[in-house]
């Protein structure tokens, strides 16, 4: 076990060293690069507008679940090699889309989830992202060079992205009413509120 796990680590060397080459070698400050780069700011930018600060507390919470469970997809997939980046912001020691992973999906979603709190219309705006991200976006990253599909196919995006933001408002929309509730009980049994 000790031989096989040395050999493993020798071969994870090699591959950080290879990742980080392609990174400043092909990745780093070329057009692509600032796209990306660009994008984050952009994002980031209409997150900070369009928040409703009133629902920050929930909207933070459910960004925390997309970013969570994206990111969990996204390393399995990666490392499955079911589909890869060759083009990243950050140094591609990992193979991850910072960009995907802390921007674009959970701050577009979070978006959503606040802006549409009833279901059917939530559904609707979640399937139009996910059908426009998985079908067009992903589309034109590999056009450009940046993403590159292998075992994945958009048809899996688009249906990770929806069950993504279902189970996310599944979960906030849950604990928003547990707490409803429990403010409701303690507001009742509190033994300073006026007896009516």
């Amino acid at each position: 076990m000790n031989e096989l796990g040395k050999k493993i680590d020798k071969i994870s060397n090699q591959l950080t060293d290879l990742r980080w080459e392609i990174w400043t070698k092909h990745s780093l400050f070329t057009w692509q690069w600032w796209m990306l780069l660009g994008l984050c700011i952009v994002v980031s930018i209409l997150f900070i507008i369009l928040i409703k600060k009133e629902k920050l507390v929930q909207t933070i919470a459910y960004f925390g679940i997309i970013f969570i469970l994206n990111k969990y997809i996204d390393e399995i997939a990666t490392a499955l090699d079911w589909y890869d980046y060759r083009i990243q912001v950050q140094p591609g020691i990992v193979p991850s889309m910072l960009v995907a992973n802390l921007f674009i999906i959970p701050m577009a979603l979070s978006i959503i989830y606040q802006r549409y709190s009833k279901w059917k219309p939530f559904l609707i705006a979640l399937g139009l992202f996910s059908v426009f991200t998985s079908y067009i976006a992903l589309f034109f990253l590999k056009i450009v060079g940046i993403y590159l599909e292998k075992a994945w196919n958009a048809h899996w995006s688009c249906i990770s992205l929806v069950v993504m933001g279902v189970i996310a408002k599944i979960v906030i929309d849950r604990v928003v009413l547990i707490q409803a509730h429990n403010n409701g009980d303690q507001s009742n049994s509190d033994p300073s509120s006026p007896i009516t």
